[in-house]
């Protein structure tokens, strides 16, 4: 592919310029903070291991390249299987540190297209533009091999709200309508490589040269719900917390399920007497537990008010030793609740990481 042709496809991924006044009023200030919230992607994961350079990376040094009188600060908030639930997760815990100028979304390929991921997605959307900071949102949209994406109601969602929205799925399918091959961009089925992290990048850096120059927009104010903001208010109950009472659980800490979940209690196999509970105010509940694909995990029974609602599932298809995060239940409206969870196989693992409500 020549260069001409690249930067063709690259300009092409611009799927919606969105508005650009608080990207203008961002490029003004002297400290400039990224943030980065996606899965595998963007933290860097090329299917086999961590590339040296991700695009993340690359639009860091544009950054800094471009303003040189400028601080240029970055957060990668992205962890390996990671869906817009999880993101809700990550950002009630560290958002509030970080206070982000711009943030970059990626959850295209992780995320599923039904009600609940809409729901997670939009939220968390809401919740970055209603930040103190008043950060610029740019969505990034990908696609695996299969040309699965859920990009579709996201784009909606960017277009409601006037945010950038970068489509590299789009442009990869029309690449490779006219002959492109895969392999130039990804060495398995989902995870781009060098070349692929480039291009990534050049997409959203094509975004940020157009925009930064172009007129200026007179202001912006979110627009309100498209879909739902049921979730926009998750908050993180770590299964270690005070909140939290067990019996037959063990507390652990370990790195292995990423910086952002790294304390959870797992359960004593064999034990005749276990449960964990919490009481609290919600209307939705949701749970965050490790699934694999093997029988290695029990499934656990979820209870509130002494009436079982849910069935967390330690054995899935898309597990592979990993966190999931998934919504338990809602209420019609929000009360006060007891929940309880009991490991319905003693002979198996279960490991739970947390609580979230909203």
């Amino acid at each position: 592919m020549d260069n001409a042709a690249y930067i063709k496809w690259a300009e092409a991924s611009v799927y919606n310029r969105g508005n650009n006044y608080r990207l203008k009023k961002t490029l003004e200030k002297n400290e400039v903070k990224l943030a980065f919230v996606g899965g595998s992607v963007t933290k860097g994961w090329d299917g086999s291991g961590y590339l040296e350079k991700n695009y993340t990376d690359h639009i860091i040094e544009y950054m800094k390249n471009t303003y040189p009188e400028k601080k240029i600060e970055s957060a990668n908030l992205s962890t390996e299987s990671a869906n817009s639930f999880i993101g809700l997760s990550i950002t009630d815990k560290v958002i509030n540190d970080i206070m982000p100028d711009i943030v970059f979304l990626e959850y295209a390929v992780n995320n599923e297209c039904g009600h609940d991921h809409i729901i997670s997605y939009e939220s968390l959307v809401k919740r970055m533009l209603s930040l103190p900071s008043e950060p610029c949102v740019v969505l990034v949209f990908l696609m695996n091999k299969s040309f699965y994406t859920s990009q579709g109601y996201m784009k909606r969602i960017g277009t409601h709200y006037e945010l950038a929205s970068i489509s590299v799925a789009d442009t990869l399918k029309n690449m490779l309508d006219e002959g492109f091959d895969w392999s130039v961009y990804a060495d398995d089925v989902i995870h781009p490589n060098m070349w692929g992290q480039r291009f990534i990048a050049d997409c959203v850096i094509c975004w940020l040269k157009n925009s930064a120059c172009a007129a200026a927009d007179t202001g912006y104010s979110a627009a309100d719900r498209l879909y739902s903001l049921d979730y926009m208010n998750y908050r993180s109950i770590s299964a270690v917390s005070s909140d939290v009472y067990y019996v037959g659980f063990e507390r652990i800490e370990c790195n292995e399920y990423g910086m952002f979940f790294n304390s959870g209690i797992r359960f004593i196999m064999g034990s005749k007497e276990s449960f964990v509970k919490f009481e609290g105010e919600f209307k939705n509940l949701f749970a965050a537990f490790i699934h694999d694909k093997t029988d290695r995990f029990s499934d656990a029974e979820i209870l509130i008010d002494g009436e079982k609602k849910a069935i967390l599932q330690g054995k899935s298809i898309y597990g592979w030793g990993n966190v999931t995060l998934r919504h338990v239940f809602s209420f019609e409206k929000k009360g006060y609740h007891c929940v309880e969870l009991r490991v319905k196989d003693v002979k198996k693992e279960f490991t739970l990481i947390e609580f979230g409500i909203s």
